[in-house]
């Protein structure tokens, strides 16, 4: 099994092991305590980690400094999910009163559906997913609650999200990433749509009687094709366990529908990548015919240049470019990665100041040139 660019470590290796359904690992008596809890953080499964050890009972006889770590890392996360849950009903709330319908994804709804406790799924942001149409509301309804949007570019194509946040009383820092399509590549953008997506949404009882999350079949697809187009194939650990709770929990139809909707968007590949790592990780259990439906699309399926280990923002460019339709879409894209509108450009390079805009934009270009072709570096995780 051939793995991302991340460097397979022993701490990453006795994390996975402790998970694994293959039972508890050996800990060794010299292990780094500090270094593997540092990596597990890292990993976001600390919370995990302490609750699988404490049922198994294999936590007594871990290194006291080891399972302290532990304890203390899970019971940092009980707050923080605390402190998140109670916000994320609020703003649930105000996009009903507000009559927006709102789809929680990837770790906030995974949290309070396939997880046995929504804190040992850590998560940096609340993803929501809108209809097009309703962008302005759900930003004002943002607004009013208190959020500030970040400074970012925007566009008919060159994004289809908006963060925005703000830090409560306790100094909790609360950040939503608001979709309107499910992914920014062109490639993925389109592939699944609102009304798809909330005809087969499930309900988040735990976050108030309004809050609804992707089924669980468009939530494993999603988790296949997130850490893909926009993580270029990285293996972060959760996010793997997150493919290894949602085909469990699958029966034998809603398997059957995710392997048609994997072709149907084109990234079969995409899927049995990750699948295969949750097996090689955890010991998955995936039907012999789902592996070999997914198997049969081309290895040269135009979605598998996102596995690439050598990703560029230059090359989504390209393969954006290529997937729009028409030169007057590619042109416009184009244009608004290298001319983003006049107030983001003074907002984020010269705060304050009134001088030639021309200027800005030659910065904007001369500076980031070189990140455009560097090959990607593993980037900081949203969990």
């Amino acid at each position: 099994m051939r793995y991302s660019r991340l460097t397979d470590t022993s701490s990453r290796d006795l994390a996975v092991a402790f998970l694994s359904s293959a039972g508890p690992a050996t800990v060794s008596p010299g292990i780094d305590v500090s270094a593997f809890l540092t990596a597990a953080a890292a990993e976001g499964i600390l919370g995990l980690l302490h609750a699988r050890l404490a049922a198994t009972g294999a936590a007594e006889h871990l290194p006291p400094a080891l399972a302290e770590g532990l304890r203390a890392g899970a019971h940092r996360q009980v707050a923080l999910e605390l402190a998140h849950r109670v916000e994320l009903q609020r703003v649930v709330a105000a996009a009903r009163d507000r009559g927006l319908d709102v789809l929680l994804m990837k770790g906030a709804s995974l949290a309070y559906d396939v997880y046995p406790d929504p804190a040992w799924r850590v998560r940096s942001d609340v993803d929501m997913f809108i209809r097009a149409a309703d962008r302005a509301r759900a930003r004002a309804c943002l607004d009013d609650l208190g959020y500030v949007c970040e400074p970012e570019v925007s566009g008919r194509f060159v994004t289809y999200q908006f963060h925005s946040q703000r830090i409560d009383a306790h100094g909790v820092r609360h950040l939503c990433d608001v979709h309107w399509k499910v992914a920014n590549p062109q490639r993925f953008a389109d592939a699944v749509g609102f009304d798809e997506l909330a005809g087969a949404a499930v309900a988040l009882p735990l976050l108030g009687p309004d809050a609804r999350g992707l089924g669980r079949m468009h939530a494993l697809w999603l988790a296949c094709v997130h850490r893909a187009a926009h993580h270029y194939d990285r293996d972060t650990i959760v996010w793997l366990y997150d493919v290894h709770l949602l085909i469990g929990a699958l029966d034998a139809a809603e398997v059957a529908r995710f392997v048609a909707l994997a072709e149907r968007t084109g990234v079969r590949r995409i899927c049995l990548r990750a699948l295969l790592l949750a097996r090689s990780r955890f010991g998955t259990e995936i039907p012999p015919k789902t592996i070999a439906a997914l198997e049969a699309a081309p290895e040269d399926e135009p979605s598998t240049v996102f596995l690439g280990p050598a990703m560029r923002k230059v090359d989504v460019l390209l393969d954006d470019v290529r997937a729009l339709p028409g030169w007057r879409a590619r042109l416009t894209l184009l244009k608004e990665h290298l001319f983003p509108d006049a107030a983001y450009m003074r907002r984020t390079y010269a705060m304050g100041s009134t001088g030639p805009i021309l200027w800005l934009y030659v910065r904007r270009i001369v500076t980031g040139a070189v990140k455009w072709f560097r090959p990607s570096r593993i980037p900081d995780s949203r969990f």
